[in-house]
């Protein structure tokens, strides 16, 4: 059975004695029949029909039909407006209860869509850590790249502090984004302040000896394995390679003077 045609209606007798005490057992029938035509049509709160309708569904003539009108309308039984050809008549209650069952629909279909997105973001995200594992950039620290945190600062200031990455390319921005996330949802850590996660970035640079591809590795490292903190990845095998200790971090000029104004300024 369709849920528009129920076999009941939930009329309330005490609301319907206190509203319609006042009206002729006519007129108080007549709503009662236009009750009815709102039910069997899904409880909606209006329903409209022409004057010659009116007569028929209140078995009654023009003159009576307009008497009836009457009395609805002065007593303030429902809103009745005139229409072409016919009348519209609106219930109320029927009119506040489809808001409120709107109202909830609409917010639950709002947390619905914000947890979709999330969902998809942190997808996305995943996606593309792996599809840009291989990616080597060795220049030298010189370029300032500005990006806005997500869960530093102080909440409705409406400005939040920025920091100077030592990598100018746009994947070291997402990697170091998505490190942040990780850290903010399986560990409920935040960097404090803009000078925290400063030194943070200083120190990856110089786990990583300045190579992006290694920072982005120590990023993926700790995330992998469940850490909070970043940690130097220990070489397999003697490859050749001079030992990381022995080797020296390059800086920019540049660089170096932003890192100390910002600790000078702390």
């Amino acid at each position: 059975m369709s849920k528009k045609n129920l076999p009941h209606i939930a009329l309330y007798v005490g609301d319907w004695e206190r509203d319609c005490n006042v009206l002729s057992l006519e007129a108080e029938m007549a709503w009662l029949k236009i009750i009815f035509k709102m039910h069997l049509s899904g409880n909606e709160p209006v329903y409209k029909t022409s004057a010659k309708g009116l007569q028929i569904l209140w078995k009654c003539t023009a003159g009576k039909a307009a008497e009836i009108i009457d009395e609805l309308s002065i007593n303030n039984i429902c809103a009745i407006d005139e229409i072409q050809g016919g009348y519209s008549f609106t219930s109320r209650r029927l009119q506040h209860e489809k808001n409120i069952s709107q109202t909830r629909s609409q917010a639950a279909k709002k947390r619905r869509n914000k947890a979709e997105e999330n969902t998809t973001t942190l997808n996305k995200t995943a996606a593309k850590v792996l599809q840009n594992t291989d990616i080597d950039n060795d220049n030298d620290i010189d370029i300032e790249v500005e990006i806005k945190t997500d869960f530093d600062g102080k909440e409705g200031m409406g400005e939040k502090p920025t920091v100077v990455l030592p990598y100018p390319s746009a994947e070291f921005a997402r990697q170091w984004q998505l490190w942040k996330t990780y850290r903010h949802n399986e560990h409920s850590q935040n960097y404090q302040s803009a000078e925290s996660e400063q030194a943070a970035l200083v120190q990856l640079t110089n786990l990583a000896q300045g190579k992006q591809t290694t920072a982005i590795a120590i990023l993926h490292q700790s995330i992998s394995k469940g850490w909070k903190g970043l940690f130097e990845i220990k070489p397999q095998g003697n490859a050749g390679k001079e030992p990381a200790s022995k080797s020296k971090v390059k800086y920019s000029d540049d660089f170096k003077r932003k890192i100390a104004k910002r600790l000078q300024s702390g």
